[in-house]
């Protein structure tokens, strides 16, 4: 690698050069002269950049051989496939192949999450994560990029970490910027991913790359078509340009302050456009007007637009094509270069973590990865999941050859901002016509707090609901048992009906302690055995109801089982939710009914409560899905543990425990389908949807009453939490309006 600043246009005679008509062909018996060596420079510009694919389908279809070629952000992507021996058409199909939703994701796929963080995601539906090492700080960008990194390094997994990349199937530059000293980069050596990753970086979505002091991100910032440093090689007579930013240069409409700081932003990015590409000989401006940076679902389209760029400038391109015996031999020389064969690691690395955790990390790879042919899919998937458990921003691999032995190195980096980190979630809700209930909730993670691999969880809330809750979860061993105390305190404002008329507002005081033992794997499963001991109180705050005053402690053992294979945690494409409870109560609290009678529950109650959900797709854009949900008291009354329903996709025609039993069923089954995504969905995705539910609160199976309501609403899954808008209408005219922000189906 080395740092230059770009040095002055290239003379206009270079372009002269590419007009003047094609030699000669030579008299019988003299040697023909050497074709002219050809470069090209890929500009920046996001999804814009596909259309880099079209261009190179041309050339490849027209038999025109590129010498050596570079490229800034994503033409940086682009160039590097190429030059490490794939050709246009494989490059079209990889691109094709990636689920760019997933890689701009703010965090590890949902999918490829330990339990704890699932549970973390449907607790906290928001990006609203902060990191509190040496203060409050955001991440420094929406995403780590990890896939992405995982992305390059697959492709530069055949070369040595230490390459002159000249020595690439074709010759290889790429740039980036180095913010701290305002300076172009440009890559000609070393691990080729770290190139890619590097120039990639867009400010903002990607989290910058630090190499030494240097801080660097995407070279569009100073020169975003690097013409100039293609020319600088030494190994192209003719340089072509594709430059996709050049529509971008739309008339001023600075009114806004956004809008000034993004055209200044814009500005500079043009001017040194300019200079790189004053060392072409050719430029081609594919016909993008309209296609923004984010659009990575449009690839097919923008390949078509690119190839027709090209096709565009045939007459000044086909006198740089070579006869069909020549590109043959230039194709075999450039396969000659491309590296084949399975790649077997006999050594493993962990780089940037502590001893022990090192070793634990070895112990979780080593057995799939050791002197085994190197399975990218599975390495991928699995440092994904390294990452998924939070503690660290992303884990990458590399192959390095530089002991003599070939070593599988993996680079954990942990976040800037943290640990500790804080996530916080805001929920609002109508609870009813009148009255909407807000609250305010954090989530305070410390990992190792109790040795490695353990990890302290602090819950605190404001607002209708009150809370304070910490518990620390110890592993044992790597066994996937665990430990886990906690305490908790609770104060909950929850309203009364009498049949659809509000009638009082019962305030709900829960203080308590738990001790679990339990079992989870790496993704997908949890279960937990405990005891409790808590007191509970529950009184009359305003109004007047025949609901029963509680006070006096309660104790029950429990328990409980997770499975969560789905794909998010609000509106996932696919995959099973499961959860189950159950609990045996020893104790429960004194009971006071309004004319001041005492009453009891039974003391040795059994209480339990499932739910299920289900996600498919249909179609592109759709999802099919089932909700059911149960709990029963076992034909015993159960006054304090009771359930309730009502609610959003709890018989939604019906308020928040409107409907109250010993027993209660909800089913729901429907379809959303997309109708609108931002950045791919990774910021964001605006769905409608329809659904049925089904169900009743009792206090016995012969006294339950099916009731049915038809509900629907639109659902925005956005960086502060889903925002829901919708209605249900059940029998005799029954019907409610309703809006919240946050958590949406209940768990």
């Amino acid at each position: 690698m080395r740092a230059s600043w770009r040095r002055g246009a290239a003379s206009s005679c270079l372009l002269a050069a590419l007009l003047l008509p094609a030699a000669a062909t030579p008299a019988l018996g003299q040697p023909r002269p050497a074709r002219p060596r050809v470069g090209v420079a890929l500009g920046g510009g996001g999804a814009r950049g596909f259309a880099h694919v079209g261009v190179l389908l041309w050339l490849e279809e027209h038999r025109i051989p590129v010498d050596v070629i570079g490229g800034t952000s994503m033409g940086g992507l682009v160039g590097g496939a190429f030059a490490t021996g794939l050709s246009a058409r494989e490059i079209r199909d990889l691109v094709g192949s990636i689920d760019w939703r997933t890689v701009l994701e703010p965090e590890t796929p949902f999918v490829l999450k330990t339990p704890r963080r699932k549970e973390d995601s449907r607790a906290f539906p928001s990006q609203l994560r902060f990191g509190l090492k040496g203060g409050v700080k955001l991440p420094t960008g929406l995403s780590p990029a990890q896939q992405v990194e995982l992305f390059f390094d697959r492709i530069a997994a055949p070369f040595a970490s230490d390459l002159d990349f000249n020595e690439l199937p074709t010759p290889f530059r790429c740039v980036a910027t180095d913010l701290r000293k305002a300076e172009v980069v440009v890559f000609d050596s070393g691990w080729l991913a770290t190139a890619l990753r590097s120039t990639m970086a867009m400010p903002g979505l990607f989290s910058p790359v630090e190499i030494g002091d240097r801080v660097l991100v995407d070279g569009g910032l100073l020169n975003n078509v690097p013409a100039d440093v293609v020319r600088q090689t030494g190994l192209a007579d003719r340089v072509i340009a594709v430059d996709i930013g050049a529509d971008l240069a739309i008339p001023a409409t600075s009114d806004t302050a956004v809008a000034v700081l993004s055209e200044s932003i814009d500005a500079m990015i043009r001017s040194g456009a300019r200079r790189g590409l004053s060392a072409a000989d050719l430029v081609l401006v594919p016909r993008l007007l309209g296609v923004q940076t984010v659009e990575f679902g449009r690839e097919k389209e923008l390949v078509a637009r690119g190839y027709e760029a090209a096709a565009a400038r045939a007459d000044a391109l086909l006198p740089l094509a070579v006869s069909e015996g020549d590109y043959a031999s230039w194709a075999d020389a450039r396969r000659a270069r491309r590296k084949s064969g399975a790649i077997v690691p006999t050594r493993l690395t962990v780089e940037h973590v502590t001893p022990a955790e090192a070793a634990r990390i070895t112990h979780a790879l080593a057995r799939h990865h050791l002197n085994h042919p190197l399975d990218a899919s599975r390495l991928d998937k699995d440092l994904l999941a390294l990452a998924g458990d939070g503690r660290y921003e992303s884990a990458t691999y590399r192959i390095d050859t530089s002991s003599g032995h070939t070593a599988l190195a993996i680079d954990v980096r942990r976040p800037r901002n943290g640990p500790p980190f804080l996530i916080a979630a805001l929920d609002i809700e109508n609870t009813r016509t009148s009255n909407v209930g807000a609250a305010i909730r954090g989530r305070l993670l410390a990992f190792d707090v109790l040795g490695t691999g353990s990890e302290a969880r602090v819950d605190l809330g404001v607002g209708n609901v009150l809370q304070a809750s910490g518990e620390i979860v110890r592993p044992m061993g790597q066994t996937g048992l665990f430990a886990a105390p906690r305490v908790y305190l609770s104060r909950r404002d929850t309203p009364v009906f009498r049949g659809d008329t509000y009638t009082a507002e019962y305030r709900e005081y829960d203080a308590g302690a738990a001790f679990d033992v339990g079992f989870r794997t790496s993704r997908w499963f949890e279960s937990r055995l405990g005891v409790a001991a808590e007191h509970l109180r529950r009184d009359v705050r305003v109004g007047a109801s025949d609901l029963p005053s509680v006070k006096g402690p309660q104790r029950y053992a429990s328990f409980g089982v997770v499975f969560d294979g789905q794909t998010g945690p609000t509106l996932p494409e696919r995959g099973l939710y499961l959860k189950v409870n159950v609990r045996r109560f020893f104790e429960v609290p004194g009971i006071r009914t309004p004319g001041g009678q005492a009453v009891a529950d039974p003391d040795r109650l059994w209480s339990g409560r499932g739910v299920v959900s289900a996600f498919a797709p249909l179609g592109r854009n759709g999802r099919l899905f089932f909700r059911g949900a149960g709990g029963s008291s076992f034909g015993e009354t159960a006054t304090v543990n009771g359930f309730a329903l009502g609610g959003p996709f709890d018989l939604g025609a019906y308020y928040p425990n409107e409907l109250r039993g010993s027993n209660f069923a909800v089913a729901n089954v429907g379809y959303f389908r997309e109708i609108s995504r931002f950045v791919e969905g990774a910021i964001g995705r605006l769905s409608v949807g329809a659904w049925v539910d089904g169900g009743d609160a009792f206090e016995r199976f012969a006294d339950a009453k099916f009731r049915m309501n038809l509900s629907g609403g639109f659902l925005l899954e956005s960086p502060i939490g889903p925002i829901f808008a919708g209605a249900s209408v059940g029998r005799n005219g029954r019907y409610r309006v309703y809006f919240s922000l946050g958590r949406i189906l209940p768990n």
